[in-house]
């Protein structure tokens, strides 16, 4: 299955609200998500709601809560960033999920694999990544990652055929469980070539953006 990238999607759901992104395929029968299983006990749980939520429509809020780190989201509402920012997301969601066919949905999960104290690392680190995708510029030590799991799912995809997916989720430290939509090979990847102290001094540089610390409520 091609994957599917929340912090990708985003980008792709706002070009849909641009471009008018067409008509509905086909009706569908939509998941109801609230957000609750983020701060649960149960990975899968979470899993099963943050796979839900990306094609569930006016789902933005909850699409971010498992996108980004709390540290993350509080300073998109500080930089008056947010509102917007879920706003566009719903928009441009709509337009998305009127072109598929079917509501992607996870059958079962097939394999659980526990993240390594090294993996919970550049998990960290891949925060950070996402984090400074959004515009917002921090170190990966702000984070603390303590849980993590790679799960291979079976699935059903855009078209209704039976198909499979891999997915991480990592739970932070006072912050709940956070979706890495990529199999932990792609995570390494990504955070592999993440040069955050190259980033934070290019923007510390630049002045265009405030650094931020994390607030432990």
């Amino acid at each position: 299955m091609k994957k599917r990238s929340l912090t990708a999607l985003a980008a792709v759901l706002l070009a849909c609200t641009l471009t008018a992104c067409g008509t509905p395929k086909s009706s569908k029968n939509y998941s109801e998500v609230s957000g609750d299983a983020q701060k649960a006990d149960s990975p899968e749980d979470a899993l099963n709601e943050a796979y839900a939520a990306v094609y569930t429509p006016d789902s933005g809020e909850v699409c971010y809560k498992y996108m980004y780190p709390g540290l993350t989201i509080q300073a998109l509402k500080e930089q008056n960033m947010y509102e917007n920012s879920i706003q566009n997301f719903n928009t441009g969601q709509k337009g998305y999920i009127d072109l598929i066919e079917q509501q992607p949905k996870i059958v079962s999960i097939d394999k659980k694999v526990a993240f390594t104290e090294e993996q919970l690392a550049s998990a960290n680190e891949f925060f950070a990544a996402v984090s400074a995708q959004a515009g917002i510029y921090t170190r990966s030590s702000n984070f603390k990652a303590i849980e993590g799991y790679e799960f291979t799912c079976s699935i059903t995809n855009t078209t209704g055929e039976a198909d499979t997916d891999v997915e991480c989720m990592v739970f932070l430290e006072n912050d709940g469980w956070k979706n890495i939509p990529y199999s932990l090979e792609d995570m390494l990847k990504i955070t592999d070539s993440f040069d955050e102290d190259a980033l934070i001094e290019s923007v510390t540089d630049s002045q265009e953006y405030n650094t931020t610390s994390p607030s432990n409520e």
